[in-house]
């Protein structure tokens, strides 16, 4: 079980403040070594600091900009239907563990992690990998 926490009214600053309460799926494969991108001293730091600095760049507003598309051709693709979470959901039973759901899979309880990747980096991409 899970603790909803509303999102709506919140402005981005307050978003990052609440995610350094917890891990998230995005620190998850930092925290596990797989993420080519982030350490886990990294997540570490950032989660013990009190800098809200927001990292952000081009590519990751591009991927946001892109959720929405990326939900419909889902639909469209698979026949089923998506709605929007407003909500961080944290666990009961490890108050650590963090979630922010795109999306959610209508008629049963799954999610959709809308993401997009450059074309150039797809040989990081192969099956198998």
């Amino acid at each position: 079980m899970a603790e909803r926490i509303p999102l709506a009214g919140v402005d981005r600053s307050e978003w990052l403040k609440l995610r350094k309460t917890g891990l998230g799926g995005s620190d998850a494969g930092a925290v596990c070594g797989v993420n080519p991108y982030v350490s886990s001293m990294n997540v570490y730091f950032d989660k013990i600091s009190e800098d809200i600095g927001d990292q952000d760049n081009e590519a990751m507003r591009q991927g946001r900009d892109m959720e929405d598309y990326v939900a419909r051709r889902f639909m469209e693709a698979t026949g089923l239907k998506v709605r929007r979470s407003n909500y961080m959901y944290r666990s009961r039973e490890y108050p650590f563990m963090l979630a922010d759901v795109d999306r959610f899979i209508e008629g049963g309880e799954a999610g959709l992690e809308c993401k997009t990747a450059s074309p150039y980096q797809a040989d990081q991409w192969k099956d198998g990998a």
